[in-house]
C-alpha cells in the first residue's frame, strides 16, 4: 500500500493499534511533545527555566519511551519530511526491528503532531496517513529508508 508522508518540523511517523489511542492520557501526550523537540527549539523550554534541555528531555520522555518499549506504539522522528512511502509485508525480519502489539488488528499510521493535536483537542478530526486491518497479534516492524515501512507477524 502506498501513502504520502508529510511531517512538519519536530514531527514523526507514528504506528499504533487504533484501540490504544484511549491509553494516551495527558501525561503521555506531554511526554510525547517533549520527545518531538529534540533540540529545545519549541516554547516547551520555558516550562523548565534554568535546566539544560538534554536533562529535561531525558527525564520528561521516560513515560512515552516506556509506552513504546512495551510494544504499544512506534515513533520514528522526522522533521520537515515529505515523501511517498509504502508499507509491505515481509517474511524475513532484520535485527533492527521494533515490536508492535495490535490487539484489535487495526494498524493506524499518523503523524506525531496530528496525533497529539487531535488527542488534546478531541473535537478535531484526525487526518490519518493510513489505516490497515491486519490479524490481531504481535508484529515486527522496521523501515527501509524514510517512509518505507515493513512488517512481519511474529510470536510474542
Amino acid at each position: 500500500m502506498n501513502f504520502i508522508l508529510d511531517c512538519d518540523i519536530m514531527d514523526g511517523l507514528v504506528l499504533i493499534d487504533k484501540s490504544r489511542l484511549k491509553e494516551l492520557d495527558f501525561d503521555l501526550l506531554c511526554s510525547f511533545e517533549i520527545l518531538l523537540d529534540e533540540f529545545g527549539k519549541s516554547e516547551l523550554i520555558y516550562d523548565f527555566p534554568g535546566e539544560e534541555w538534554e536533562t529535561v528531555r531525558a527525564r520528561e520522555t521516560k513515560l512515552i519511551k516506556e509506552f513504546c518499549e512495551k510494544g504499544n506504539m512506534i515513533v520514528w522522528l522526522y522533521s520537515g519530511v515529505t515523501c511517498e512511502g509504502n508499507i509491505e509485508k515481509r517474511r524475513e525480519i532484520p535485527e533492527l526491528s521494533e515490536i508492535l502489539y495490535l490487539p484489535s488488528g487495526t494498524l493506524l499510521a499518523v503523524t506525531a503532531s496530528e496525533l497529539i493535536q487531535c488527542l488534546f483537542y478531541p473535537e478535531l478530526e484526525m487526518e490519518e496517513i493510513f489505516e490497515m486491518e491486519l490479524e490481531a497479534g504481535c508484529y515486527a516492524i522496521w523501515t527501509e529508508g524514510i517512509g518505507n515501512v515493513r512488517y512481519c507477524r511474529v510470536e510474542p
